[in-house]
C-alpha cells in the first residue's frame, strides 16, 4: 500500500473514532428525562415488538405449510372412489382445523397492524393452504373454490365481555393466484397417477383444468415477479398432462397402463422446487 493509501485509511479510522466519542459524550450528557432519549426508546420498543411479531408469524406460516403438504399427500394417496371420498372428508376436517387454528392466529396477530407489513412472513403458508384447499374442492365437486369464498372462511367472530368484533385474516389475491399456479403441479401428478389406476376420466378432467388455468394466466399483464417465475413450471405441467392424455388416447387399447406413463424429457431439470410439493 502506498503512503497516500495508508494516510487515507488512518484518516478514516480517526474520523470514525472521533464520531463515536462525540456520540458517546452526547448520550451521556443528555438528562434522563430528555425527549430525544424517550423518542429513541419508543422506537426501539416498536422495532422489537415488530420483530417478535414477525417471528411468530413465520412459525405459524411454517405450521400451515407442513400440514397443507400432508393434506395434499393424503389426497394423492386415494386411488379408488371410496378411498377418495374418505380422503376428502378427512382433508376437509384438517383444513378446517388449520382455518380455526394457525390462520385465525395470524388474523389476531395482525388485527390492529397493517397486514401488508408482514405479508412476506405468511405468504408461503397461505399459498400452500390455497393449493391444498383448491385441490380438495376439485376432488370433492370438480370446482375450484374462489378467492371470495376462501376469504369468507377467514372471517372470525370474536366474542368479548361486552361486545363482539370481527377479525379477518387477509388473503391477498396474489397469494391466491400463486397457490392456484402450484395447483397445476398437483393436477399433473393426479392425472399421471390416474393412468396407472385405470381412471381415464380423471386424467382427461385434470388435463382440461390445467389447460384452462394456464390459458387464464397467459391473459394476465403485469402479473408480478413471483407469478411470472411459476409460469414456466405451469407450462411444463401442461406439456406433461397433454403427453399423458395423448398416450392414453392413441395407445390406450394397445398397452397396459404402466407403459402409458410419460417418460421424463431430457430437458427437464432434476432439481425440484418446494412450491411443487417435493419434500
Amino acid at each position: 500500500m502506498s503512503g497516500r493509501g495508508k494516510y487515507r485509511v488512518n484518516r478514516q479510522k480517526h474520523s470514525q473514532t472521533t464520531l463515536s466519542n462525540v456520540a458517546k459524550e452526547a448520550a451521556i450528557s443528555l438528562p434522563a428525562d430528555s425527549p430525544v432519549l424517550a423518542m429513541f426508546k419508543d422506537a426501539a420498543l416498536k422495532l422489537n415488538d415488530r420483530q417478535d411479531r414477525h417471528e411468530r408469524l413465520v412459525k405459524l406460516s411454517r405450521d400451515i405449510t407442513i400440514e397443507s403438504k400432508r393434506i395434499i399427500f393424503l389426497l394423492h394417496s386415494a386411488i379408488t372412489e371410496e378411498a377418495a371420498e374418505k380422503a376428502v372428508k378427512e382433508a376437509k376436517e384438517r383444513l378446517e382445523k388449520l382455518t380455526k387454528g394457525p390462520i385465525k392466529s395470524i388474523g389476531l396477530e395482525l388485527e390492529n397492524i397493517p397486514a401488508y407489513l408482514h405479508s412476506r412472513a405468511v405468504t408461503a403458508g397461505l399459498q400452500e393452504f390455497i393449493e391444498a384447499r383448491t385441490f380438495c374442492s376439485l376432488m370433492e365437486s370438480k370446482v375450484i373454490i374462489t378467492w371470495s369464498e376462501v376469504q369468507k372462511e377467514f372471517q372470525y367472530v370474536i366474542k368479548g365481555d361486552e361486545d363482539e368484533r370481527v377479525v379477518v385474516t387477509l388473503l391477498t389475491q396474489t397469494d391466491y393466484m400463486l397457490g392456484i399456479a402450484d395447483l397445476t403441479g398437483e393436477l399433473m401428478r393426479k392425472a399421471i397417477n390416474s393412468i396407472s389406476s385405470g381412471e381415464s376420466q380423471a386424467c382427461f378432467h385434470a388435463c382440461q383444468v390445467v389447460r384452462d388455468l394456464y390459458t387464464g394466466y397467459l391473459g394476465l399483464f403485469c402479473m408480478g415477479k413471483e407469478l411470472a417465475r411459476k409460469m414456466s413450471t405451469t407450462r411444463n405441467n401442461v406439456a406433461k398432462v397433454e403427453a399423458a392424455v395423448y398416450a392414453l388416447r392413441v395407445r390406450g387399447g394397445e398397452a397396459p397402463p404402466l407403459l402409458l406413463l410419460p417418460v421424463k424429457p431430457e430437458w427437464e431439470t432434476i432439481e425440484h422446487s418446494d412450491d411443487e410439493g417435493f419434500y
